[in-house]
C-alpha cells in the first residue's frame, strides 16, 4: 500500500531520486531570476549615484594618465586589421570625394596662403635660393677657371710658350697641358 502511494503520488522510485539530485539545479534557475533582477537594480542604482560619478572620473583619468592606453593604441595602430582598415578607406570613394571637396574649399586655399607667407617658410625659400645661387655661381667659377686655363694653354701652344709651371694664385691646377 505505502508502494502504491509513492509510486501514484510521486512516481516510480527512480524518478523521485532523479528530480532529488536535480533540485540544486532547479532552485539555481529559480533564484537566478530575481537575484539577476535584484543585482541589475541595485547596479542601476550605483550608477544613478554621485559615487558612480566620481568612479567614473577616476578611471577615466587613470586609464588616459596610465600606460595602459598607449600600449592599446599602439597595439592597435600595429594589427594587421588597423592596416586593412586604412587601406579600405584610403581606397574608398570617400577619400576621393574628402580631397574634393578639400580641393574646392576656400579655406584650404587660405589656410595655403597663410602658410607660404608665414616667416618660417619665407626664411627656408630664401635659404635655400640662396644656397641655390651660391652652388651656381661656384660652378660657373669652376668652369670659367677650367675654361681659362684650356685656352692659356692653347695661346702658350700657339705662342710656343712653355706651360705655366704651377697654378696662378687663386687657380686650381689646370693639370697637364
Amino acid at each position: 500500500m505505502v508502494r502504491e502511494i509513492v509510486t501514484t503520488g510521486l512516481g516510480p522510485p527512480r524518478a523521485v531520486l532523479a528530480r532529488g539530485l536535480d533540485a540544486p539545479r532547479w532552485a539555481l534557475r529559480t533564484a537566478a531570476g530575481p537575484v539577476t533582477r535584484g543585482a541589475l537594480a541595485g547596479l542601476d542604482m550605483l550608477l544613478a549615484s554621485e559615487l558612480a560619478e566620481e568612479a567614473a572620473r577616476r578611471i577615466y583619468e587613470r586609464v588616459l594618465a596610465g600606460p595602459e592606453l598607449e600600449a592599446a593604441v599602439a597595439e592597435a595602430v600595429e594589427s594587421p586589421a588597423m592596416e586593412r582598415l586604412v587601406a579600405r578607406v584610403v581606397d574608398s570613394r570617400l577619400m576621393e570625394a574628402t580631397a574634393a571637396r578639400l580641393l574646392e574649399s576656400e579655406e584650404l586655399w587660405l589656410m595655403v596662403q597663410e602658410v607660404a607667407q608665414s616667416p618660417a617658410v619665407t626664411s627656408a625659400i630664401t635659404q635655400q635660393g640662396a644656397s641655390f645661387a651660391d652652388d651656381v655661381a661656384s660652378e660657373v667659377r669652376e668652369q670659367s677657371q677650367h675654361a681659362d686655363a684650356w685656352i692659356e694653354r692653347a695661346a702658350r701652344r700657339v705662342l710656343r710658350r712653355e706651360p705655366r709651371a704651377g697654378p696662378r694664385p687663386g687657380m686650381p691646377d689646370p693639370g697637364p697641358a
